[in-house]
C-alpha cells in the first residue's frame, strides 16, 4: 500500500476514535433537551419559546461532540446566555457508528426529521440549526423533503460542512463501506452532493433559508494511538468546500481550530460561539402582529339621477418591507355620504388585493332625484378601505 494511502487510512481511523471517544455519554446537561433516534423512551420537550436552536453533530459524533476539554458545553453556554432568552435549546443525535455504518444520508435525514417531529421541535414558530460537518448535509436533505417544516426555518449555521465533499471521506471509502463516506466524498462523480445543491437552489421553499458557514483554519492531527508517530496532518474540509453555497452577505467565519475542535468553544468569547451569536443578532426572533390601516378616496360625486360607478378602483396602502408586512384582507365602505342612494354592491366589494398592497374595489351609487324638476344638490361620498395587515416585529432579548 502506498504511504499516502496508509497515512490517510490511519488518519481516518484516528478521527473515528477521537469523535467517538464519548459514545457512551452521560445524561444530557441540565436544561438541554437530548434527542435520540434509537428506540428509547423519549419525553417530548415543552415548547417554551418562539424559537428553538437545534444542534446537529457530524459523522461519528454524538451529543457530547459539543463539549470542550475544559468541560464547557456549547448548548449549555447558549441556554444560560441572555442573548438567547427567546430560544429553546435542543441537542439532536442520530445513529453514526464509528465504522461500517449502514444508513445513507437520505435515511439519516429522515430519521432526524422523525425525531424532531416526535419531540415537538416543529411546534416552535421558528427553528434554527447549528450543524457540524455531515450534520449540515443532513439538515439540508431533511428540509428539502419536508417543505412545510422548512418554512419555519430562519437560518442554518454550518461548521465545516463539506458541501463539495472531502478528500478524507473519499480515501476512507476505500476501506470502510459506510455509505455516508461516498456521500461525503470529493470525487468528481459524487452525484449526491451535486444534486443536493441543485435541488436546494431550485426549491422555492428552502432557497430563502439563510445558510451561514464557518471553516476550520487548522489541519487535524491525531492525538492518540500509534498514528501519533507518523505525524500526518490534513484539512478534513477545505475552505471552498465548507463555504460553497453560503450567504455572501455574511462572510464565512474562520475558526482557529481543526475539524474536531472547531465546535468545542471554551467560552462565549470563542470564535465559533461569537459567530453564531452575531448571526443570531442579525436575524432576530419575529413576533407576528396584526394591525389595521386605512386609506380613503375622497371627492366622489354624482349629480341628480346620475350614477357614479367604478368596477375596479385601485386603492393602495403603504407596507413596511423591513417588517415583512403583508395584507391579509381588506374591506370597503362608503363614508361621509350626502344624498347618496342605491349603493351597489352594498357595501362596496373588495374583490382582489395585490401582493404590493393595492386593493381592487367595485362600487357604485346614485345621486338624488329631482324635486319638482329641480336638482337641489348632488351626492357626495368617500370610499374608505380598511386593510388588515400582518407584520413581523423583531424581538430583542432584554440583555442587561
Amino acid at each position: 500500500m502506498r504511504p499516502f494511502l496508509l497515512h490517510r487510512l490511519l488518519l481516518f481511523c484516528c478521527l473515528v476514535g477521537l469523535s467517538a471517544q464519548a459514545a457512551v455519554a452521560a445524561s444530557a446537561p441540565q436544561g438541554v433537551l437530548p434527542l435520540q433516534v434509537a428506540a428509547q423512551q423519549s419525553v417530548a420537550p415543552p415548547v417554551g419559546h418562539p424559537r428553538v436552536i437545534v444542534f446537529v453533530h457530524g459523522l461519528h459524533g454524538n451529543r457530547d461532540s459539543w463539549r470542550a476539554s475544559t468541560g464547557a458545553y456549547w448548548p449549555d453556554l447558549i441556554r444560560t446566555d441572555p442573548h438567547f432568552a427567546y430560544s429553546d435549546t435542543v441537542v439532536a443525535e442520530y445513529p453514526s457508528p464509528s465504522s461500517n455504518g449502514k444508513m445513507s444520508s437520505v435515511q439519516l435525514a429522515d430519521a432526524l426529521w422523525q425525531t424532531l417531529r416526535k419531540n415537538h421541535v416543529w411546534d416552535h414558530r421558528e427553528v434554527v440549526f447549528i450543524a457540524h460537518s455531515l450534520g449540515g448535509i443532513l439538515v439540508e436533505e431533511m428540509l428539502l423533503r419536508h417543505p412545510a417544516d422548512a418554512a419555519r426555518v430562519r437560518f442554518i449555521v454550518s461548521y465545516g460542512t463539506p458541501h463539495e465533499g472531502s478528500t478524507v471521506a473519499r480515501v476512507a471509502a476505500l476501506y470502510d463501506k459506510d455509505p455516508l463516506l461516498n456521500d461525503l466524498s470529493d470525487a468528481a462523480d459524487n452525484a449526491f452532493l451535486t444534486q443536493l445543491e441543485n435541488r436546494w437552489r431550485s426549491s422555492v421553499t428552502v432557497n430563502s433559508i439563510h445558510r451561514f458557514c464557518a471553516y476550520e483554519a487548522q489541519d487535524t492531527a491525531p492525538e492518540n494511538g500509534i498514528i501519533r508517530y507518523l505525524k500526518p496532518h490534513t484539512r478534513v474540509v477545505g475552505y471552498f468546500s465548507a463555504t460553497y453555497g453560503c450567504d455572501v452577505t455574511t462572510p464565512p467565519q474562520e475558526i482557529p481550530a481543526d475539524h474536531i475542535h472547531m465546535i468545542k468553544p471554551l467560552d462565549r468569547n470563542a470564535a465559533a460561539y461569537d459567530f453564531f451569536r452575531r448571526v443570531y443578532h442579525d436575524n432576530p426572533v419575529f413576533d407576528d402582529q396584526i394591525v389595521t390601516r386605512e386609506n380613503v378616496v375622497k371627492g366622489l360625486e354624482a349629480g341628480c339621477n346620475q350614477r357614479n360607478a367604478n368596477p375596479d378602483v385601485q386603492v393602495p396602502i403603504w407596507l413596511d418591507s423591513t417588517l415583512h408586512e403583508r395584507v391579509i384582507s381588506a374591506t370597503a365602505s362608503l363614508s361621509d355620504t350626502s344624498n347618496v342612494r342605491n349603493v351597489f354592491p352594498d357595501p362596496p366589494m373588495v374583490f382582489k388585493v395585490d401582493p404590493n398592497g393595492v386593493a381592487h374595489v367595485n362600487y357604485s351609487f346614485e345621486g338624488p332625484g329631482k324635486k319638482l324638476l329641480v336638482c337641489l344638490a348632488g351626492a357626495h361620498a368617500s370610499l374608505q378601505v380598511e386593510f388588515l395587515i400582518d407584520r413581523q416585529v423583531p424581538l430583542r432579548e432584554p440583555v442587561h
